[in-house]
């Protein structure tokens, strides 16, 4: 009999059908949270979790709920039984395990959501779009998606987008014939060509030129490639991986990127968690990375070899803010590495000066300006939402640990709601109707 984990009091009604359709409480299994007004709750730490609730949800709250982890949010109220039963009897299905690859190092809730991402996506032909700041792995993600594809026989072609320039990118994707250019020499058949019956991967999708992206969209609807200088084009069947770390919707909006082109792109698109939602795996990345260095500078160990770190320098690593990631901490352990000549531990002062000594910035507190530079140079920053988002999770913490107490929320939030107000929580509450919350 399968089971869930119960979080708050569940009506005897929906226990009772929940029993009659096969289902019991127990300590394993995903989270069924029950609350009997529509008060967004404390998301619990059992992964895939569903919130019922008594009174219906606003839709700002329940994604605010989805975007805390929620796989799905029901209202059981009067006349919605069966419809809840029958959306629990879905929602609290575990989606099945993926293998962890060798080459990916996580366990993390964040880790697994995205590899069963990629899994599902592997399963299909069309198109997919990866998203994500830089750092985050998206070629890795890319050769997880055809590895798991019935193409992964056939080649995998990666090409940066940003390593050629516009001039010579049409001739490097979709190949050319003899004399089609000065410099033309011989016949080419391009990268869309060398990756048929496989996967192409095209990443920084964002630098490729409007023209070209008009012509690789009559590609993906025909699966038809013409080479420079030839009349006629030919068949090719291959699939696509796109990456980019920038807003393709800004570009969009400034029209530097083709929306038909977007739509296409990302008919199936995966976000990658950033390192900082992914803190549980720092001792698996950090063991890999170990592992790596000395696979890639053998001399190393001639000088010394470090097979562990200390509980310090593990607590350095999780404070730090990562805004360049995966990459940005790959980057930090091999050059501590390189600089290290005794022990077999890595210590906090083997690590850069910038992770660990105390400074006062513009960034300190809850905002981190290394975090925030590296948003505004990768063109992913969106002020607006930023400030709104800072304000929900800010007067959420407020009033869970007010009990819900508007006045006592706005004391603990400082100077919102306060001033020379007689009723120090009236602003607090003019927020909470603003956020939806």
């Amino acid at each position: 009999m399968p089971t869930f984990v119960a979080v708050g009091a569940l009506p005897r009604p929906l226990l009772s059908r929940l029993a009659a359709s096969g289902w019991r409480p127990g300590t394993e299994g995903p989270a069924l949270v029950w609350t009997a007004r529509a008060e967004l709750p404390a998301a619990p730490r059992t992964p895939g979790w569903v919130w019922v609730s008594g009174a219906a949800p606003s839709s700002a709250v329940a994604s605010a709920a989805v975007d805390r982890g929620a796989v799905d949010v029901l209202f059981a109220g009067p006349g919605h039984e069966a419809r809840v039963l029958a959306r629990l009897a879905e929602s609290l299905v575990p989606a099945p395990e993926v293998p962890v690859p060798e080459a990916f190092a996580g366990r993390s809730e964040a880790a697994r959501a995205l590899l069963r991402r990629l899994h599902q996506a592997a399963q299909t032909s069309l198109p997919v779009l990866l998203t994500g700041e830089t750092g985050t792995g998206k070629e890795l993600a890319s050769r997880l998606i055809h590895q798991w594809s019935v193409r992964r026989a056939r080649a995998f072609v990666p090409v940066n987008c940003a390593a050629i320039p516009n001039e010579l990118m049409e001739g490097e994707l979709f190949g050319y014939v003899r004399g089609a250019f000065s410099g033309a020499t011989r016949d080419y058949d391009g990268q869309l060509a060398a990756g048929a019956g496989g996967t192409v991967f095209l990443d920084e999708i964002d630098d490729t030129p409007k023209a070209l992206q008009n012509k690789l969209l009559r590609v993906l609807e025909d699966q038809v490639i013409s080479r420079l200088g030839e009349p006629t084009g030919h068949r090719v069947d291959f699939r696509l991986v796109a990456a980019t770390n920038r807003d393709l919707g800004q570009l969009i909006d400034k029209g530097q990127f083709g929306a038909d082109f977007y739509e296409r792109l990302a008919t199936v698109q995966v976000t990658l968690p950033p390192l900082r939602e992914r803190l549980d795996d720092l001792p698996l990345l950090l063991a890999q990375l170990l592992t790596r260095y000395y696979q890639e500078d053998p001399l190393g160990k001639a000088r010394h070899q470090v097979t562990a770190w200390t509980p310090e320098a593990l607590e350095v690593l999780r404070a730090y803010p990562w805004p360049g990631n995966v990459r940005e901490l790959r980057n930090v352990v091999f050059g501590a590495l390189v600089v290290k000549r005794t022990g077999g531990e890595l210590l906090v002062s083997d690590l850069p000066r910038r992770l660990w000594a105390p400074r006062r910035t513009a960034g300190d507190g809850l905002v981190s300006a290394e975090a925030v530079a590296a948003r505004v140079a990768a063109g992913t920053m969106n002020l607006k939402e930023e400030l709104t988002r800072l304000e929900r999770l800010a007067v959420q913490a407020a009033l869970e640990q007010a009990g819900g107490n508007a006045a006592e929320a706005a004391r603990r939030l400082g100077a919102v709601g306060r001033g020379a107000a007689r009723d120090p929580g009236g602003t607090l509450r003019t927020m909470i109707r603003r956020l939806g919350l």
